[in-house]
């Protein structure tokens, strides 16, 4: 078989090692600062391992009241498993300086995506692979929304990043079709059956992967993105094993 289609019932066992279980935060992380190219000041936190070792980026939402904190933890989770780890909030979310570009329609907004927040996006992944301790040439990418589709131009940019995690989130032909050329990078997809929009571009985004262990998880209901984290309680220590397995 191809690539195996992970539903919710068995998606925890499928990709969850026997010693899974949560374990206290004990990360030691701090704030950074992030210039970007066109010299906007971003902040994220940065959460070193004890030891050297890959390195994952995690992308926020682009929804209101959302930023670089939904992922704190899942990040903690993480590093307890010695990753390096950083979340950011884009410009014009969070702490970040700067505005998020206006724009009318999904086109539009894919669009800023590609030209604006790229380079957001590129100025994290930069700060993340300089650190001491990250092994430069293993890096995953975990997006949510609008991040999934900032994940996949990453991917596209950096053959380095080896392995990505993507929760309902927006495509477009292009993206679509650097997916279909990233034969090599594992995808892991996940989206809710009643949140539409957002589960059929990830089964777009899982058809078009050419990775034999891609993997779409499918929940039932409507949460979107890292909302989906409240309702279903083992999908952070999924992401978890899904990157220790790829990195």
């Amino acid at each position: 078989m191809k690539r195996h289609l992970l539903l919710t019932t068995i998606a925890a066992c499928a990709l969850a090692s026997s010693s899974c279980k949560n374990s206290p935060a004990e990360a030691l992380s701090r704030e950074v600062s992030i210039v970007t190219e066109d010299k906007v000041t971003l902040k994220g936190t940065y959460y070193p391992a004890t030891k050297p070792g890959p390195g994952i980026l995690l992308l926020h939402m682009c929804a209101d009241g959302t930023d670089r904190h939904v992922w704190d933890s899942l990040a903690e989770k993480l590093v307890t498993e010695s990753f390096h780890v950083l979340t950011f909030d884009y410009r014009g979310y969070g702490q970040s300086e700067g505005t998020w570009p206006d724009f009318k329609g999904m086109e539009q907004f894919m669009a800023v995506c590609r030209t604006v927040i790229k380079k957001d996006v590129e100025a994290a992944y930069q700060f993340l692979r300089t650190q001491a301790g990250v092994w430069q040439d293993s890096i995953g990418v975990a997006g949510a929304s609008c991040g999934i589709f900032l994940g996949v131009e990453a991917s596209h940019l950096h053959r380095e990043i080896r392995a990505l995690a993507l929760l309902s989130g927006p495509l477009d032909e292009q993206a679509r079709q650097y997916v279909e050329a990233a034969g090599s990078v594992p995808i892991l997809c996940a989206a809710s059956q009643d949140d539409v929009r957002a589960f059929e571009a990830m089964k777009l985004v899982f058809a078009a992967s050419k990775h034999p262990n891609s993997a779409f998880l499918q929940y039932k209901g409507d949460a979107h993105g890292t909302y989906l984290f409240a309702k279903e309680p083992d999908l952070e220590r999924t992401l978890v094993e899904w990157f220790k397995r790829w990195l």
